[in-house]
């Protein structure tokens, strides 16, 4: 049964929700603030922005690739997202984007990553960006590929906004968002293709 975009919203916002409850839970557990460091600021905003660029010249590289791990990751994304992002909305897609922004950025950087720092700055970025990719393991590569990415974003929170969570939420939010994007347009052309398709070949029965 195909899931409406009233309930894909919904079990996004509860899926979402829910790691941000584990995450304050968490923090509590562990007696940290995550929100030490965070600081609104034009700076933020603007390295947030920028920090998005490489993320995604990244992903339209991998996104081209038609053979191979990569153009699996791809193939996943389009047959798993695409039908519920076709009838979402742009502003549905924010939604789900901050969500998963400030979610994610909560347990991974500003509670675990902080809390790991005591062990070190670069034992906290591996470990916690192995535990995100691990999260993450939907295609064999993919775990290696969020890895990284949350690599990136523990870079991000760590040396370039010393300890500011609202740096890679941000370009966090903003790649997932953009993502989400190319993704419910690559679904809807493949759609429009596979309609022209059985159209052309029924036209001669038609006749």
């Amino acid at each position: 049964m195909q899931t409406s975009r009233s309930q894909f919203l919904l079990m996004a916002t509860l899926f979402q929700g829910g790691i941000a409850l584990f995450a304050f839970g968490l923090a509590w557990v562990l007696q940290i603030n995550p929100f030490d460091g965070c600081e609104l600021s034009s700076h933020a905003f603007a390295v947030g922005i920028a920090g998005t660029i490489p993320m995604l010249i990244v992903f339209s590289m991998t996104y081209r690739i038609t053979t191979g791990p990569l153009a699996e990751v791809k193939r996943f994304l389009i047959e798993s997202l695409g039908p519920f992002l076709d009838d979402c909305r742009w502003y549905d897609l924010a939604w789900v984007a901050l969500l998963a922004g400030v979610s994610e950025e909560l347990l991974f950087r500003a509670v675990l990553q902080q809390w790991l720092n005591q062990w070190g700055q670069i034992s906290s970025l591996l470990i916690s960006n192995l535990l995100f990719g691990a999260v993450h393991s939907v295609t064999a590569i993919y775990p290696l590929m969020a890895g990284l990415l949350g690599l990136y974003l523990g870079v991000l929170y760590q040396f370039a906004g010393g300890g500011n969570m609202l740096i890679p939420t941000i370009t966090h939010g903003l790649y997932d968002f953009i993502a989400f994007l190319i993704v419910q347009r690559t679904y809807r052309l493949q759609q429009a293709e596979i309609a022209e398709s059985d159209t052309i070949e029924r036209s001669p029965d038609e006749q």
